[in-house]
């Protein structure tokens, strides 16, 4: 499906050193120039880091982002330009969230977009 406005971000798979730990973050779309709030889902599998990568494309720019909810069972910070790394506390279980705002243009027009992102910790 296709649509002007319409930005696919694609969450990167963070490995450790240990073969069977992960991290896996669902795909989600958002539009910039509608300002939307949106949600995605993701597993952290024996502590292993999440890394989400913000990229422009032909259809979109991002030019800021920034932690709007940090999370309450781990660290997130952001390393390189719209990149960000959130690690869960060593041992805990359950879910975690934090939210991330985007700002920039599309299509459509400019705007900002939340990404709340929920982490199930296994």
């Amino acid at each position: 499906m296709t649509r002007t406005g319409l930005l696919a971000l694609m969450a990167s798979i963070a490995m450790t050193g240990a073969a069977a730990a992960d991290c896996r973050i669902i795909n989600f779309i958002f539009h910039l120039s509608q300002n939307d709030s949106v949600s995605t889902t993701g597993v952290s599998t024996r502590g292993s880091a999440c890394v989400t990568r913000l990229r422009s494309g032909a259809t979109s720019v991002f030019r800021s982002a920034a932690v709007t909810m940090p999370p309450a069972k781990g660290t997130l910070t952001e390393f390189g330009t719209m990149r960000f790394r959130y690690k869960p506390n060593a041992g805990l279980k359950g879910t975690d969230r934090y939210s991330i705002r985007v700002c920039g243009s599309d299509r459509a027009g400019s705007g900002c977009s939340t990404i709340t992102h929920v982490i199930t910790l296994e």
